[in-house]
Order: structure tokens, then sequence, then C-alpha cells
């Protein structure tokens, strides 16, 4: 046969499977010819290759409807049990549905030129509205792959402040799925909306860049854990003013609802709304979210959270917010951070947020929590209005809102904006762990200095491994020493209106303690404990000392007096007659230095001298040499010892 022409062989009309072809095996003396059918060579060399769209009729001219013939070609794999489908490197329109339902089919592009028009590689172009050019539904359709291909729609040419997209719904929806779709090296360029992933886990969309107008990627009821990767969006396809702000007016880059335990890293946003969006539906909100680097650039919210209870982590997240092709205007409204639901719960590694028209970060709703390890915020409070960069707002009932911070923030150009908002029941706070006398959890210029938390109700201050200060929630202070064996306390009762205020002076001046508060007059105690005396000392000893010989009933009182009055020295107590004794050391006599003015009387107004044993009283009536008179405890006697009469 090697040596007939084939022109020589007999011609066919068609060939039939039972048809025979001779195969030669080997070469040289040992070379064997067999026989094959056509049905044998297909099935042995044929079978379970890909097949090319072109095969069903596919045209790829950018014009022709080549959704049928796509279709079909995904029908005939389905019923071989899938496999994967060859869309060469042309323009292939898609005007009516493709619909993947039975069998895992990889739409397997040739790459693509990254546009802005369809130009070399696969490109599919939709420029018809009204239905959905890409369904995968069904759990058979699990493992199915959309790789290595554009997308491209027709939007208004005309382009002004008017500009709107046109309203296509999304290109790809993953319907009901429960397992994984996943998406690679995909480009979205001039689109407005990508991919909507419902009822379905494990997805992982990777290697995904281009322009979307209204929504990139939006995804709910992800039960199982998914992956977002090295998501690039980019005005590739129109880059004109409009459209751009329209873009950062309109656009949630990626909308996550009901998902759990996403992971999402390398992601890049450029003029969005917002460019990671987490809100809710009936089905839930975003738990346990893990994003490891995301930069979002001429974005109004690079993170906001209209949804309640969403919680997760983020590695590092820089945003910046300015308008558009303005020379550096702040976005009306931008901000890097922006929570409007409640009890979110969510970390952040490393934070910088730009060119915030007021506030870097916006926390309202109540009960949020944020922690931030490393906070800068660069151009912020643009308005110059006295805008803080972290704005907690006031929560009237409910749970206060909270920050904390795990260094001190880095602000820079913000118009001597403060760190945070006054004028609210929210904080922004360093936190550290409760620590230790040795080792505080808040260390100053070495390991055993500084602040820890004996208690949940006391805070302490520790110096070289030695508490000397602890503050307790009821109002109890101690200093210079461990408590309990401190030199210095403070108690303050509860309801406590009034209180001890120390003031220091200047040279020349003398310090006070002078009591203060909210009631009209309110005196000072100086107690010793048990026995023991309290003494005023000046020049290094006592010069004044309190003593009891009982438990006081009765005591002494100072009075002073206004201007022309007398002050005065007054025996005080419970007993309804109480002496006033004063007494000499030893044999020392009591000594005034000037005169002493005795109680006067009249003879018929003399008290009883039983009371008054050995009192010596002046009597402004009596006769001559006789003005004093002395109490024998029975009578008032004259000098001279008459009785007084």
């Amino acid at each position: 046969m090697s040596d007939t022409k084939i022109s020589a062989l007999p011609a066919v009309a068609a060939a039939a499977d039972a048809d025979l072809l001779p195969v030669v095996q080997g070469s040289g003396g040992g070379a064997v010819t067999r026989r094959a059918s056509l049905a044998q060579l297909r099935s042995g060399l044929l079978a379970d290759r890909p097949v090319h769209v072109r095969d069903f009729g596919a045209v790829g001219d950018g014009t022709t409807n080549d959704a049928p013939a796509i279709q079909a070609a995904v029908d005939a794999l389905a019923a071989n049990g899938g496999g994967v489908l060859q869309v060469g490197p042309r323009a292939y329109r898609i005007g009516t549905p493709v619909v993947v339902n039975s069998a895992a089919i990889v739409l397997q592009g040739a790459g693509f030129n990254e546009g802005p028009n369809a130009a070399s590689g696969t490109w599919l172009t939709i420029s018809q509205t009204g239905f959905t050019p890409f369904t995968f539904t069904g759990a058979a359709t699990r493992g199915s792959v959309v790789r290595d291909l554009a997308v491209r729609q027709t939007h208004s040419a005309t382009v002004g402040p008017a500009w709107t997209p046109t309203n296509y719904d999304f290109v790809f929806r993953i319907q009901d799925c429960l397992g994984g779709i996943d998406f690679d090296n995909v480009m979205l360029c001039g689109i407005n909306r990508g991919i909507w992933i419902d009822n379905s886990g494990r997805f992982n969309i990777q290697r995904l860049r281009g322009q979307v107008y209204t929504t990139g990627i939006e995804i709910d009821r992800s039960y199982e854990t998914g992956r977002i990767q090295h998501l690039h969006f980019w005005p590739f396809a129109q880059p004109a003013d409009d459209v751009v702000r329209w873009q950062q007016a309109n656009q949630d880059a990626v909308v996550l609802r009901r998902v759990d335990g996403i992971f999402m890293d390398d992601l890049f946003v450029f003029a969005a709304r917002s460019g990671l969006r987490f809100t809710s539906s009936a089905s839930g909100i975003a738990q346990k979210f893990y994003i490891g680097s995301y930069y979002s650039d001429f974005t109004q919210y690079g993170l906001w959270v209209d949804g309640n209870n969403v919680a997760g982590q983020i590695a590092n997240i820089t945003t910046q917010s300015e308008l558009f092709n303005a020379g550096g205007a702040a976005y009306a409204g931008g901000q890097g951070i922006r929570i409007d639901g409640n009890n979110a719960r969510i970390q952040i590694g490393n934070l910088r947020v730009d060119d915030a028209e007021s506030n870097a970060i916006r926390v309202n709703g109540t009960g949020n929590r944020l922690d931030i390890f490393s906070f800068r915020a660069e151009f912020y409070n643009t308005l110059n209005d006295g805008s803080a960069a972290i704005h907690v707002a006031n929560v009237a009932s409910g749970t206060p809102n909270a920050v904390f911070l795990g260094s001190p923030a880095l602000l820079g150009n913000g118009n001597s904006g403060p760190l945070v908002n006054g004028g609210t029941n929210g904080y922004v706070a360093l936190s550290a762990p409760a620590g230790r006398v040795d080792r505080p959890g808040v260390m100053v210029g070495s390991e055993a200095s500084g602040i820890f938390a004996p208690a949940s109700t006391e805070i302490a201050a520790v110096t070289a491994g030695v508490e000397v200060f602890r503050a307790s929630s009821a109002g109890n202070i101690s200093l210079g020493g461990v408590n309990g064996a401190h030199g210095f306390g403070i108690s303050t009762p509860a309801s406590s209106v009034n209180r001890v205020l120390a003031t220091s002076a200047a040279s020349g001046g003398t310090p006070s303690l002078a009591i203060q508060g909210s009631d009209a007059n309110a005196g000072i105690a100086l107690a010793a404990k048990g026995t023991g005396t309290v003494r005023l000392q000046t020049r290094g000893a006592t010069a004044l000392e309190v003593n009891a010989t009982g438990t006081p009933g009765n005591f002494v009182r100072v009075n002073a007096t206004a201007a022309g009055g007398t002050p005065q020295l007054l025996a005080q107590g419970t007993d309804t007659n109480v002496a006033l004794q004063l007494s000499a050391k030893g044999a020392a006599a009591v000594s005034a230095t000037n005169p002493l003015q005795l109680a006067g009387y009249t003879v018929a107004t003399l008290p009883a001298a039983a009371s008054y044993a050995r009192s010596l009283i002046f009597v402004s009536d009596g006769t001559a040499n006789k003005r004093l008179a002395i109490s024998d405890g029975t009578n008032w006697r004259w000098p001279d010892g008459a009785v007084v009469s």
C-alpha cells in the first residue's frame, strides 16, 4: 500500500463507522499492519477530548449570536458527563441565555488582551438586556470553571454628567450549586454587574480584573468557605471623569450578605462607592471573614458595614477617598471605614486612611467594636470644621460604641482635627492585658515597672516590682506601698458630694486643705486611731495635741468671730453642764498677759453657790470694798467672809 498513491484509492461519498483503515505498528522488519474501523479510532483517539464551540456552529465574528452554539456544546458535554469546552480567540456575541445545570463544565478561553475593546484572545460580547448570559445551577455543576476569557458589554457612547450604565443583569449567576464554581483569569471590561453567587460555597475567584459599574461580585447564602483573591478593578474600558465618578457614587465592588468564613486577599478596587460592603439579607450577614491585603483608591467608603453583627478580621487595609481627577479634592462624605449597623466586631492589623473629607473612621449604630493595632490618617478633616479622625456616635440607649487601638494613632494633615469627637459616650482607648506586679500589662521603661490590674475592679501602678498605687471602682485609693501596707489612702463613700481639695502654693504662699462640694456647709475631721492623739507640728515638733481621756461625749470648741467680736473657747457635749478646765503642768501657774474679765452679777441675781464652788465673780451693786464674791460651795461670801446679802 505504501507504493499506491492516495489518488488511486477508490473514492467514497461518506465514511461509515464500519469502514476499515490499515494501521502500521512499528517500523522496518518488525512493522505489523493491523486493521481498525473508524468507530474504533474515534473511541480510542477522540474519546474524552475537549470540544470546541465552533464544532457546534459558533462563528465568533462579534455579530452572530453564538449563545445557541455554546449551549449545544454544553449539552453535548453534559450528555457525556461533562468536560472542557474550548472557546477560541475570537469575539463571541451572547444574545440568549446559556445554562449549565447537569454536569461540571470548564469554559476554557484562549486568554485575552486587557482591552478596552474586544481584541486578541477570547471575548464574550453582550449588547442586549433582559436575560442572564451564563447561569450555573444545581449540585451537578459543582467543579465547573470559567477560565482565561474576557467579557465586554456595550453602554451609552455619550459621556456627560447624566451618564449611567445600561442596566444589564449579572453576567454570571451561580445559583443553588451548594459547592464550588471557580473563576480564574477572567476580565470584566465595562460590565454593569459581574458575578452573583447564591446558595453556593467553596467557590474560588482569582485573577479577576476589569471595570464594573454597579456591582463586581455579590454573594449570599454561602455557608461553606469561599475565596476571592488577586482582584484588580481599574477603568480599563472607560476612564472618562463622568463614568468614573458615577462609579464612585453608585458602585459596590464586592457585596457580602450571608457569607460564612470567606477568605479574601490581594484586593485592589479603583473608583467605587464601597470597595467592600458587608450588608445583610433575609438569610443573615457576613461572619468570620478574613482579609489579607486590601487597597481601595478613589472610593467613598473603603469598608462599609451596614448589616448587624458583622464579624471578621483584616490584616492590612489602605483606603483613599479622593474625587476622581479633581486635583486631590476629597470626595464629599468620603470615609475610610463607615459602620452603620449594630454590634459589629471587626479586628484590623494595619489601617491607613487618606483624604477623608471629615472622619477617617465613622462608627454609627450601637454596640459596635473596632480593634485596630496600627492606625494612620492623612489629610482628614479637609472641611476644617473640627472633624475627628475617629467619630464614635453617641448612644442614647443601648451599648456604647468602642474603638480600641493597639498603639497611638499617627495623625497628619488633619487641620488640627482631634483623634476622637467630643459629646459621645462611645470611646477610643488603648487596651492592655491585666498583667501582674513583676510583669505589668503596660510596661514603662522596664519589665517590672508600669500599670497592671490586680482585679477586674482595680488598677495599680508598680515600680521595680513594688506596688506604689492602687485605685478601685469603689473609689478607694492607696498610695506609697502595697495595698494594706500603704502610706496614704483615700476612701470615697457612695453618693459622696463633699470632698477635700489639697492646693499647693507658689513661693511665699500657704498650701491648703479645703472642703468642696454641693452642701452649703461642710466640716472637716482629723481622726486618730484608737487612743491615739491628733498632733499639729511646726518647726519639727508638736505645737498642739488633741487627746481624749475616754470616748468623747464632751469636747472643746474654738469659735472665731467677725471683726469686732470676741473669739471663744467653749465647752460642748452631751452633758447639760460641762465645765472647762485650764491646767498648767506641775507647779506652774496658769497666767494671762491681759487682765481677766470676771462674770458680772448683782446681789439679786447671784447664781447658786453650790454650782460654782471656789469660783470668783464680780458683784456690780456691792457696797464699798464689796465687789468680789467667792463661793464656798454653800454661800457667796465677800472677801471679809461675810455672806453676800
